[in-house]
This record gives structure tokens, sequence and C-alpha cells, in this order.
């Protein structure tokens, strides 16, 4: 490799490494902030085990911070080299738009193949250790999720709320049956609760002692001046599924994104969620299109990189700006539109005939397309 060829990698690679870390620090940041802060702060994990959380989610971050991280460190470089006239000086001197973008695209496909790895193998592999580790607090002691004088709702399905503890007791419990709608339909008071785990069914046992039990009437839930009769009881067992609460972790029931390359080429014809009893043709080819996209999905979100490098190129000559937020502003809306496209190609799901599967690839053609003619154009001024 040339000089040349050297310096241009030599700045992408700064300028993409810089970038891809501010995007893995705002994505796990964004993460922490929704999962797992408010157990940090609510001191139901210590600060080493917070840190192995923080490590297992960034894997996960990584495919959607590289291809945006690579699309605004090629147009910073770019768009600086534009602006200072190195592009000009360059071809004056005899290279073509094809030579500097060469070690532009090498560094674009390792960066590919990196994501498929991370896709593959890595990212599903730390999600389902995370997942795992938050289910292993939950088993070692089901009641720090319960603050007492604080309405606890990371139960789906109910809202619980006790007034104080007592050793391994809850004094003052109060727990309300929700809807689908969000509506209490059933209220239970208690003057003790005891939470404990089952780990032959996996449940939150929750064990009332001395109680009441009252439930709205179906016509009109809200309406609470006309409740159905109290029902009294001394003791009550609620079962509270964990898979409800974090996900189902069971490797029957693994969800696909949890997958790695090799158990999602098994589950083409063996993953049949959620269902009971021998399934219908028409079912399996719909839970068959359902892997395939997600195997799809996998390499088009790798190999987006390539096609957002293609099309990075012509734009930051083009746009002959130095400016860091012009640049940032320019990365993200393509970026943006990339990830909305995938989206909507992805709810066609639901339409197995179709074929979504075939259909992700849809953004990156897109991208690829008018990379290559603004490339052209490019190569010809």
């Amino acid at each position: 490799m040339g000089t040349f060829n050297k310096y241009i990698l030599k700045q992408v690679a700064a300028s993409a490494l810089g970038t891809v870390a501010l995007f893995v620090f705002v994505l796990v940041l964004g993460n922490v902030v929704k999962e797992v802060m408010g157990d940090l702060t609510a001191g139901r994990m210590s600060i080493s085990f917070f840190l192995y959380i923080v490590a297992l989610i960034i894997p996960g971050v990584i495919p959607y911070a590289l291809p945006l991280g690579m699309l605004t460190g090629i147009l910073l470089v770019f768009g600086r080299m534009s602006a200072q006239s190195e592009i000009v000086a360059m071809k004056a001197c005899g290279r073509s738009l094809y030579s500097m973008a060469a070690p532009v695209f090498f560094l674009a496909i390792c960066a590919s193949l990196f994501s498929l790895a991370i896709n593959f193998y890595y990212a599903p592999a730390a999600d389902y250790a995370y997942k795992n580790a938050l289910k292993n607090i939950i088993r070692a002691n089901p009641l720090q999720f319960i603050t007492p004088g604080s309405f606890i709702k990371e139960f789906p399905g109910y809202v619980i709320y006790a007034k104080e503890a007592e050793g391994s007791d809850l004094i003052g419990f109060r727990i309300w049956e929700l809807d689908g709608q969000g509506r209490a339909t059933v209220a239970i008071q208690s003057d003790r609760g005891i939470l404990s785990y089952d780990d032959a069914a996996d449940e939150i046992l929750l064990t009332l002692k001395n109680g009441t039990a009252e439930r709205s009437r179906q016509d009109d839930p809200e309406d609470l001046r006309k409740p159905l009769p109290t029902a009294r009881f001394d003791e009550l067992v609620i079962k509270l599924p964990l898979g409800d609460i974090i996900g189902s972790m069971d490797k029957s029931g693994k969800q696909l994104k949890r997958m790695t390359l090799g158990e999602l080429l098994d589950a083409r014809d063996t993953w049949h969620p959620r269902r009971e009893g021998e399934t219908t043709p028409e079912l399996a080819f719909r839970d068959r299109i359902e892997v395939q996209l997600q195997i799809q999905k996998n390499f088009a979100m790798a190999f987006s990189i390539f096609s957002m490098v293609l099309l990075a190129i012509p734009l930051g000559i083009k746009a002959s700006r130095s400016e860091t937020f012009a640049n940032v502003g320019i990365a993200l809306a393509l970026a943006m539109s990339y990830y909305l496209l995938t989206v909507l190609i992805s709810w066609l799901e639901k339409y197995p005939t179709i074929r979504p599967d075939l259909l992700i690839w849809i953004p990156n053609i897109i991208f690829q397309i008018a990379g290559v003619a603004l490339i052209i154009r490019s190569s010809k001024n």
C-alpha cells in the first residue's frame, strides 16, 4: 500500500474510530438509563455488577454505532479535505477518485466482516448473558425489587405497593391487576406479603396473608362507585412468571435476536413460538420467513456499512465542509433514513408471501445505487 493510500486510510480510520466510540457511548448510555440505572440508584445491584451489565450492553449497540460512525468519520475527513482543496490537489497529481476511495472501501469491508461476527455471535451471546444476569438477581433476592413506599410497575399486568418491609415480609401490601388497556380490574390488599422464587416453574411466588380482593365491573372498570362484593382470604398465592418480566430465556423459547447463525439456520424448520400442538403449513411457512428475515437483517445491517461508505465519499466531497456539526447532521439524516426503511420492511413479517426476508435488502440497494451514481458523477468533475 502506497504512502497516499496509507494517508487516506489513517485519516479515515482515526476519524471513524472516534465517532464510533462516541456513538457507542451515547447508545450504551441510553440503554443503561432505560434498563438498569434505576436498579443501581435503588441499591439493587453493586457497582461491579453494574459495570458487568454495561459491558454486556456494548456488543448489542455496535451494529448500530458502526455504520453511523463510519459514515460520520468519512464525511468529516472528505469534507475537510475538500474544504482545504486537498481533493483538487490530489486530482492534479493524477489521483482519481477511485484511488482515493480504495483504502476506504477496504476499511468498510473489514468493518462489515467485523459487524457480521458481532451480529451473529457476540451480540446474541451478550444479550443472552445480560438477560440471564438480571434474572439471577431476581432469583437470588426477589424482595429487593419491591421498594417500600413506592408503586412498582416492573411486573407486566400488575402494580404493586408495600407500605414497609419487616425482615423478609412486606407489610401493608396492595396489588392491582391490570387489563390490556392498563385499567385496574382486581384490587387486592393484605396485612402481609411474602416473596419467594420457584426454581422449577421459574416463577416469583407472591404469598398474601389475611386480605381482601375486589373485582371491578367488566362493563365499566373505572367506575369505582359500583364495585362487586369483596372477597376475603386467609392466604392467596399469585404467580409472576419471570419470563414475563425479563423475557423467556429457555432454549426452546429463545428469541430470534438472541440466536447465533448456527441456531438460526437450525431454527428455520424447528422454530414455532408460543404455539401448542401441531402447526399448520401456513404457520410453519410464516415462522420460516420470520427466521430468514432475522438472518437477512443481520447480514443487511452488517453490509449497511459498505452501503453508507459508498454514499458518504461523494457526499463528503460535495459538501465541502469541515464543520463537525454539519457533517454529523448529514450522517444522522442518512442513517435515520436507512433505519426507518429497515423498520418499515420489518413490519411486513406478518405478510410472508411478499418475502420480507428479501425486501430487507432494499435500503442497501438504494444507498449503493445512489452512491455509485454520485461517485461516477464526482469522478467526471
